[in-house]
């Protein structure tokens, strides 16, 4: 679609512009949720557990892509070779190993620091959907994570994914951007979290699970599957009933609902 743009004479990637772009508004809306009186959680520490929410999602990342390699190919011809290696760590990462490595991040801050777990996710819940959603544009642009042939897909003519050119496919990073900025809008505008702290974690993740694994059956890049599932699928069917589990812990332990001091 459009891998690269031009500024200043210089060629600069539209994933990571797009994911940069992302991080800024994810930020400033973090900070902006925490100056809400109910929100207790410097500024600083935010900051600080978002920086580390950063480095441990990209581990995460490129974690959960290199397992997933070696599961589906380690007994192909030539899988062990330099170059396969090479090409494998040149690449991007799993959505769902960066969520996990930028969780384990964010706790081991929060245990180190003594902050309340549930006061850091309900103020930065709403800013992973938004950067979440700006990566997924950042995927469009670049032309990867693209969807099925379809007769009323988009055409890519420079995708970095070779083999998506000239191809019409399902814009499934679209709606996986949509997707995500629609939940993100329900959350901010219903607040459940006034009611019941700590529950944007469990709603997320059940609702991203679900979702997840619906748009998944519309992806079309190669390497996805793993016994009938793909891998995301599988992560999703692990993730939806330990949120479910958390999500029922939370509203049970506020079975009398506090009451908002304004947010």
């Amino acid at each position: 679609m459009l891998p690269h743009i031009e500024i200043l004479g210089r060629a600069i990637p539209m994933y990571w512009l797009s994911g940069v772009i992302g991080l800024l508004l994810a930020g400033g809306l973090a900070l902006w949720r925490r100056r809400a009186p109910r929100f207790k959680t410097p500024a600083d520490d935010i900051l600080h557990t978002m920086l580390l929410c950063i480095v441990g999602a990209m581990i995460g990342a490129k974690a959960l892509q290199i397992i997933g390699h070696i599961i589906r190919g380690a007994t192909q011809p030539g899988f062990w070779t330099l170059e396969t290696w090479a090409a494998m760590l040149s690449g991007g990462g799993v959505f769902y190993g960066g969520l996990i490595g930028g969780l384990a991040a964010a706790f081991i801050y929060i245990r180190k620091y003594k902050l309340d777990p549930w006061d850091v996710t309900d103020i930065l819940v709403p800013s992973v959907l938004l950067f979440h959603a700006f990566g997924r544009m950042g995927c469009f642009f670049a032309g990867c994570c693209h969807g099925r042939p379809a007769d009323w897909g988009i055409v890519f003519e420079r995708s970095l994914a070779c083999c998506a050119n000239g191809v019409s496919l399902i814009p499934v990073q679209l709606f996986e951007a949509g997707f995500n900025l629609l939940v993100m809008t329900a959350l901010l505008a219903i607040r459940p979290e006034r009611k019941y702290p700590g529950i944007l974690l469990p709603l997320y993740l059940i609702l991203y699970a679900v979702g997840r694994f619906a748009l998944e059956f519309f992806r079309g890049d190669a390497g996805r599957g793993i016994v009938l599932l793909s891998t995301s699928q599988w992560i999703s069917v692990l993730i939806l009933p330990t949120a479910i589990v958390l999500l029922w812990r939370i509203v049970k332990r506020h079975k009398t609902p506090l009451q908002p001091k304004g947010s």
